[in-house]
């Protein structure tokens, strides 16, 4: 029964809360409430007004009444430090399940006035505290631990201050249309077959090995591992290094060549190789049950690889404590 009613209550307060991708705090979206300190606060300011009238001394009377006075200015100020604020979402560093990474949002201020003491975090997550200055553009990066692999949302982000004196807290919850890919963790495995390449390119070249072959011009999201360096220092341009048995090297990460291994250890082993094939240079292409990329290099292939392995089966990741 319990369950039930936090999944209610989660529900309504899900369906409340602002989403999109640039988001701005306003009366409908903030929230204040006393701290400990505020209950104090208000404790302390009865206690005097009935010792004052029990006393009957007037200087209690003044005291106690210009706690009073503070304590509704203290609302006042509390929320203005909060509304006028818009944040934007930007982005995210992709990275391995288990690891922390950051995303990053756009602070803005639409009314021409300081920002104090702002904390930012994702749920569950450490704090970022923010200070903003007038008609100051700040973006912030907010730490995030993940746990399983695929495409991580990392949830509703929690805006809070407690400023000017700590005796209210304004805060508000939103939700920021970004997320990030979570790979899977590499983990080594048996190595595949480097013989698993294209046939008919292994068949088109007369010669085998690392024989060099000659340069030829760099082209975007090639290796940097054989850039004739030496050549670029003569004013020649960017050249590559090409070798004919470099290009019989084609490897193919096949799914069934690990039948042994369970689903997500076999994602973490293919992921490990393709990480290993590219440093070493090699093409390689990826072979999955309801996918296939073909054999080439480069960052832009690496990373296309590791992101469906990362999402493959409609895996959907989560932040450490969400």
């Amino acid at each position: 029964m319990r369950n039930r009613l936090q999944e209610w209550i989660d529900k309504v307060v899900s369906a409340r809360r602002p989403k999109g991708h640039s988001i701005l705090l306003n009366q409908k979206r903030i929230y204040i409430f006393p701290t400990a300190s505020g209950w104090s606060f208000l404790f302390l300011c009865i206690l005097l007004f009935f010792i004052a009238t029990n006393y009957q001394n007037n200087l209690i009377h003044a005291v106690a009444y210009l706690l009073v006075a503070l304590g509704v200015l203290t609302i006042h100020f509390t929320y203005l430090n909060l509304s006028g604020l818009r944040i934007t979402a930007l982005r995210g560093k992709n990275c391995f399940a288990g690891d922390s990474t950051y995303l990053s949002v756009l602070l803005e201020s639409e009314n021409n006035r300081n920002y104090e003491t702002i904390q930012l975090n994702w749920k569950g997550q450490p704090e970022e505290t923010v200070h903003l200055e007038k008609e100051q553009a700040r973006e912030v990066e907010l730490n995030l631990t993940t746990e399983k692999r695929g495409r991580l949302k990392p949830g509703p982000l929690k805006i809070e201050t407690t400023y000017p004196f700590g005796l209210l807290r304004a805060w508000s919850w939103i939700e920021l249309d970004l997320d990030i890919v979570v790979f899977p963790k590499p983990q080594k495995g048996p190595r595949p077959d480097l013989n698993s390449g294209d046939q008919d390119s292994q068949s088109g070249n007369k010669r085998t090995g690392d024989d060099f072959f000659g340069l030829e011009e760099y082209q975007p999201g090639q290796s940097t591992k054989h850039i004739a360096w030496k050549q670029y220092a003569q004013g020649r341009g960017l050249l590559v290094k090409r070798y004919v048995g470099q290009q019989s090297r084609k490897v193919w990460l096949n799914w069934e060549s690990w039948p042994d291994l369970p689903m997500e250890q076999r994602l973490s082993v293919l992921c490990y190789w393709a990480i290993q094939l590219e440093h070493e240079g090699i093409d390689f292409g990826l072979m999955l049950p309801n996918k296939r990329i073909e054999p080439t290099s480069g960052p832009d292939h690496l990373e296309r690889v590791l992101t469906v392995l990362a999402v493959f089966g409609g895996a959907n990741g989560n932040s450490g404590h969400a």
